[in-house]
């Protein structure tokens, strides 16, 4: 927001992004009622409006508002206690704190101009931006909070127990991601008092300084969050861990770190909420349109191109949230497959850091809103409708395994050809970002390619890869990764939070890379490969190496541990685990006989149960060990295979005899449907009886239908009245009027057209075929028929035989349904009209001026006969680019005169600055010369002030002037010459 020239710049306000659709008038004055007129904000209202009727909201609301309520126009700055609304067919954006409108394209399909504008305000206005969306249906809007969520923003919605329509506001809190819900009046106070405290956030803060005592809030608030997530934020930027905090304190209504420190130790779920706000999982489907052509264009056929069918093309998309990336990439390996002819096996490992995101995007449905992102092709192929939602295909689906991942402490995937992570390590500090860069070059295969966010880099490894497009971030490794593993993870205990300058930093990385490789060395030394399992059998994680023990079966990939294990100790394994989480308790056995597995003759198994503190679900860790006895102080458990198997065998028999039991009493039970039938259909046969009686009945309500008939009279009266109304409409109009039917038949018509047809009251059912016209117009009955046949009117300016002119339209007749039921002839006398056009015409005849007038787009509508003349003296090229109905300003620019003549681009842009309103009038000079003389022309354009706009454009010779100066400029130089001689 920029002050006036000479003013002390305005102060920044923050700008509030109203959305509202269905219901929300009534929403948007309960809000607005409680907005004092000095709030210091500025709103910015974006409705679903029709774009072909005119918007009343201006005035409805600016009866409950003190402040200013206008309608946006392009380029307006946004001033603070001023209420902005959306034009009906437009588009509205923001740029540099100033609103621009775009046309909205009719053919573009889905609307969604709530987030189109709130995304703009997310980009613009940054922390300063406030979305809040109101009653409506759909999900527009949700997406635009996302955006300013991401941005740094608040984002508000109506409680929707208030709302008119709840579709709008329970699709945004169903995010998770909204700061405020309360009813429409509450929420000024709210938005006010974000606003003043984001204000003050956003002036420079004075640099923190490590403290010496111990005593760090924020190193506690870190603290806090690991022992409650397990989730280590020490080796995130600074700058994004004080404004996530900071978002929160004021949520919280905080003002010291020290306080808020103490609240999450009281607090459990605020810490879970300020976990979720740490992770920042703003995405969405081929986002960044430029860069996913690359991987569809370069990457994708590279990788399949010396590839089998059998070939497994494994790609790790890190830090997936809630999926879109992963099945956009999934998706683009379905369409080169099909582009190919071929068919490949193509595993992509999903991961992120959290729990939720992994679960909603294992269910791959999404709100109607992707519309913007996917194409409708795209969409009909890989997607199917599900209510308001869009599931993915489960074709896509099966490409896609989810999983719940720590990229700071799990090891990676290996062997990978493809690495997606974007725009993540933008939040990671320098030490952090190289042990993930260096982790992921281990996970790459040789050649393997690596897709990074458009604001990430390499840093030190960028030696080790080839860049295959440096704007979108597309590498290639030139070598596998030659650390060990365990010098890449970071360890799961965290060092206190390192600030930057820190003397000690080198020694505590190097400290932490002797713990690494530590830990490593213990894990191969002692701990035998262990699986953690959840209640569905699904392995969570694998610790150690199980490659010879677990085995991928063919078919539909699973992580089932009983499907992965051999089948020998599948079923002990199966028994164990259901005995351990029904009794909590520790199972263990030795020596079980492996028969599928070569090199392994026998297992010892050890299921420990154990439930999560955080959200209470339940897991067991399943070791697994080739020695005949477990080095662990825990009994073999009393299980024998025979009898567990016997055991087995009596359940499902037992299953069996209930399940033959069920069946026996279902068979009953039609049975005696069977009877209730029988007797239903004796019930019908009395029914019959029934309706002879009812037939009765109906003779009295015939008596009914006798007085509903009268009602119709009545209403056929009142018919009679209107159509006599519009006879005498007809007849007092002096435009002259006939109606046709759909055969040419006259149906109707006005007194006022016997003066060019000659028509009377009897010709009324005769085909206009028949009668004469008084009008020079030979295609009269063939226009009828071209209209009638194709739909569009078309109008003559033809002469009547007694000297008038007479302006003749012919339209299609429109029945309610929008079908064309015949022609409508009118008649308009516009003889004064033509009279003073003819009278123009020869006041311009009379000028000795060149003289043309253009309409707004610079289409000549008129020139005089000086004009014409000049043209025609030059040929016949010049007649056709300055006659009428040519554009002057595309004749300035044709090649051949633009590339011979500045002159000609001169004129243009004068002509055009005069359109554009920039100026009033232009004039020049200009030389014209031709193979027989040297002319000189004087051209004058000024612009028309009459609501058709336009410009005149004038050029007169000046050529005896001209001349008559350059003789004496000649004169003049020629006398200078002989001074000098005679001196």
């Amino acid at each position: 927001m920029r002050a006036e020239d000479g003013a002390p710049p305005e102060q920044a306000c923050c700008i509030v992004g109203i959305g509202a659709s269905a219901g929300g008038l009534e929403a948007l004055q309960r809000f607005f009622d409680a907005v004092p007129g000095d709030s210091d904000l500025a709103y910015v209202v974006v409705q679903h409006l029709s774009p072909v009727h005119k918007s009343l909201m201006v005035d409805l609301l600016a009866k409950h508002t003190q402040m200013e309520v206008v309608q946006a126009t392009d380029g307006v700055p946004v001033q603070r206690n001023t209420v902005y609304l959306l034009p009906p067919g437009k588009h509205l954006t923001i740029e540099d704190a100033r609103l621009r409108l775009t046309a909205k394209d009719a053919g573009s399909g889905m609307s969604l101009p709530i987030d189109i504008f709130l995304t703009a305000l997310a980009r613009d206005q940054g922390p300063c931006a406030i979305g809040l969306i109101l009653s409506g249906t759909g999900s527009d809007g949700t997406r635009g909070l996302m955006a300013i969520k991401s941005a740094g923003g608040f984002a508000a919605v109506q409680q929707p127990e208030t709302a008119q329509f709840d579709g709008m506001p329970r699709s945004a809190l169903a995010t998770g991601q909204i700061d405020a819900t309360l009813p429409p009046e509450e929420l000024p106070a709210r938005l006010i008092e974000h606003a003043r405290k984001a204000l003050a956030r956003a002036r420079p803060m004075p640099n923190r300084r490590p403290r010496e005592d111990g005593d760090d809030p924020l190193a506690q608030i870190i603290a806090v969050i690991r022992s409650v997530t397990g989730v280590d934020f020490s080796h995130y930027k600074l700058a994004t861990l004080l404004r996530r905090i900071e978002r929160r304190m004021q949520g919280a209504g905080l003002e010291s770190m020290e306080e808020y420190a103490a609240l999450l130790r009281r607090n459990s779920a605020e810490t879970v909420n300020l976990y979720k706000e740490m992770l920042i999982g703003v995405t969405r489907f081929f986002r960044d349109e430029a860069a996913f052509r690359v991987l569809a264009d370069r990457v994708i056929p590279s990788l399949l191109a010396n590839r089998s069918p059998t070939d497994m093309i494994r790609v790790w998309v890190c830090g997936c949230a809630s999926g879109e990336e992963a099945y956009s990439i999934a998706i683009l390996f379905a369409e080169a497959q099909e582009r190919m002819g071929r068919s490949f096996d193509v595993k992509i490992f999903a991961t992120d850091i959290d729990q939720d995101s992994i679960e909603v995007a294992s269910l791959g449905e999404y709100p109607r809103t992707i519309a913007e992102d996917v194409s409708q092709e795209r969409l009909a192929r890989f997607f199917t409708v599900r209510g308001d939602s869009y599931v993915v295909a489960r074709d896509i689906r099966r490409m896609v395994v989810f999983a719940a991942h720590n990229i700071m402490r799990d090891p990676p995937f290996t062997k990978i050809d493809l690495l997606s992570c974007r725009n993540l390590l933008i939040y990671m500090d320098q030490p952090l970002q190289r042990k993930v860069l260096s982790l992921f070059q281990y996970a790459l295969r040789q050649s393997g390619f690596l897709f990074l966010g458009t604001s990430e880099t390499l840093g030190d490894l960028q030696s080790d890869f080839h860049t295959v497009d440096s704007r979108n971030k597309v590498f290639q490794s030139l070598r596998a990764g030659s650390f060990r593993l365990s010098r890449l993870l970071v360890p799961t205990v965290a060092a206190p939070l390192a600030r930057h300058g820190d003397d000690g930093s080198s020694q505590a990385m190097e400290e932490g890379a002797a713990i690494d490789e530590a830990i490593g060395a213990l894990m191969k030394a002692y701990v035998p490969p262990c699986l953690l399992v959840n209640e569905q059998m699904t392995i969570m994680h694998v610790f150690g190496d199980a490659s010879s023990l677990l085995k991928v079966p063919p078919g539909e990939a699973t992580l089932n541990v009983l499907k992965l294990l051999p089948s020998s100790v599948a079923m002990v394994t199966g028994t164990a685990l259901n005995r351990a989480f029904r009794s909590g308790e520790e199972f263990a056995l030795s020596s079980i006989p492996v028969k599928d597995r070569e090199g392994v003759a026998a297992l010892s198994l050890r299921v420990q149960p154990y439930v999560a503190r955080k959200t209470g679900r339940r897991f067991a860790l399943v070791v697994l060990d080739r020695a005949n006895m477990l080095p662990l102080s825990v009994p073999d458990s009393d299980f024998d295979l025979n009898a567990d198997a016997a055991e087995r065998i009596r359940g499902l028999e037992q299953e069996l005899l209930s399940r033959g039991e069920n069946l026996q009493a279902t068979i009953e039970e039609l049975e005696t449907a069977n009877e209730e039938l029988q007797a239903t259909n004796e019930e019908l046969l009395a029914s019959n009886e029934e309706l002879q009686s009812t037939n009765e009945e109906l003779q009295s309500v015939n008596e009914e239908l006798y007085s509903v008939n009268a009602e119709y009279q009545a209403k056929v009266e009142e018919l009679t009245e209107i159509t006599n109304d519009l006879d005498n409409l007809l007849r007092s109009t002096e435009i002259g009027t006939v109606f046709l039917d759909g055969d040419f038949v006259i149906r109707r018509f006005t007194p006022a057209a016997a003066g060019f047809i000659n028509i009377i009251p009897r010709d009324i059912g005769r085909s206009i075929a028949h009668l004469s016209t008084n009008i020079d117009y030979p295609d009269f009955l063939d226009d009828i028929r071209k209209v009638f046949g194709g739909h569009e009117a078309m109008e003559r300016h033809v002469r009547v035989r007694d000297g008038r002119w007479v302006l003749t339209r012919i339209l299609p007749y429109l029945t309610d349904k929008k079908q064309v039921g015949g022609v409508v002839v009118t008649f308009v006398d516009v003889t004064a009209t033509k009279q003073a056009e003819e009278r123009l015409q020869n006041v311009l005849d009379s000028l000795p001026e060149h003289i043309a007038v253009t309409d707004r787009q610079g289409r000549i509508v008129m020139v005089n006969a000086a004009w014409q003349g000049f043209a025609r003296r030059n040929g016949a090229p010049a007649t056709e680019r300055c006659g009428i109905g040519t554009n002057y300003l595309e004749v300035c620019l044709t090649p051949d005169v633009a590339e011979k003549d500045d002159i000609a681009r001169a004129v243009h842009d004068g002509l055009h600055r005069i359109l554009d309103g920039k100026a009033d009038d232009f004039t020049m000079e200009y030389p014209c010369h031709s193979p027989d003389e040297q002319r000189w022309f004087l051209m004058h354009a000024t612009r028309l002030n009459d609501h058709d706009g336009g410009i005149v454009v004038s050029h007169i010779n000046i050529t005896n002037r001209k001349m008559m100066e350059l003789r004496l400029a000649r004169d003049n130089e020629a006398g200078g010459e002989g001074d000098g001689e005679a001196k």
